[in-house]
């Protein structure tokens, strides 16, 4: 009998039949509350109880919060660069409500701050090493959007553990979308 030859007959498979090599692959996203975080939130509640008019801004959240310079193109210019104008509305109002967001956390603690920059590096760092390599290599808008969710919203969500700033997933994207008006990431 040739080996490459497979053959059924009267068979009821409830998965994939495969005759051969299977070389398809299988992501299981196994994800956890960070210690990092619970510690965080428990210093910025003692800190917003003992210092409650604390405004300045750490250089690192100055660094997300500011534009990058050279790169002269707002959020609707790279979304419509990026193929994504028909969501340049949500993009508009996910940044708007991350950003309020971010302003309440952060300007009355170092500890909200600092929260926040951390999460806003994994947001860019998730985007830049993984979303944009399909973006770049023209990947479909579906596989894009599917990576998003695996590789930051869910991570980012997980990770926030008692999530004491109340971010949602649309906080997330809008976190996407603040970096990007920012020129922090490109979507082309």
């Amino acid at each position: 009998m040739d080996i490459n030859k497979v053959s059924l007959e009267n068979t009821n498979v409830g998965g994939k039949v495969v005759g051969n090599n299977d070389y398809s692959q299988t992501f299981n996203n196994v994800y956890e509350s960070s210690r990092y975080f619970e510690e965080l939130y428990k210093k910025f509640e003692e800190e917003k109880n003992n210092n409650p008019e604390l405004k300045e801004f750490c250089e690192e959240l100055d660094y997300y919060n500011a534009k990058i310079d050279g790169d002269v193109l707002g959020l609707e210019e790279k979304l419509t660069l990026g193929n994504r104008e028909k969501i340049i509305f949500y993009a508009k109002s996910a940044k708007e409500k991350f950003h309020k967001k971010l302003i309440k956390t952060s300007q009355y603690s170092t500890v909200g701050q600092e929260i926040n920059i951390a999460i806003l590096a994994k947001v860019k760092r998730g985007f830049m090493m993984e979303v944009y390599t399909l973006i770049c290599n023209n990947a479909p808008q579906e596989n894009i959007d599917k990576l998003i969710t695996e590789r930051i919203i869910n991570p980012v969500k997980q990770e926030l553990g008692i999530n004491l700033f109340k971010y949602d997933e649309e906080d997330i994207m809008g976190m996407i979308f603040f970096l990007t008006g920012n020129c922090h990431i490109k979507w082309n």
